[in-house]
């Protein structure tokens, strides 16, 4: 798993690209890849999120880690 930066987010945030099991809340719905969750409510628009963040510079490689909306990101 490599650290990517979150664009849009100024450098402040990275997230995990290839989180394992138990790094982010697996009981949300949608599915994840590449560490993101993708998730479509009926006749809603997809929301797209970050499952496994941390600030940049910060080294937590134990977590907790946060989660961040990728959909406000990409509109930055």
């Amino acid at each position: 798993m490599a650290w990517v930066t979150v664009p849009g987010s100024s450098g402040l945030w990275e997230y995990g690209n290839d989180p394992s099991a138990g790094d982010y809340y697996e009981d949300a719905n949608g599915t994840v890849a590449n560490g993101i969750r993708t998730f479509t409510p009926t006749g809603g628009n997809t929301q797209y999120t970050y499952v496994k963040c941390r600030k940049v510079g910060d080294g937590n490689n134990t977590g907790p880690w946060s989660e961040l909306s990728k959909n406000y990101y990409d509109a930055q």
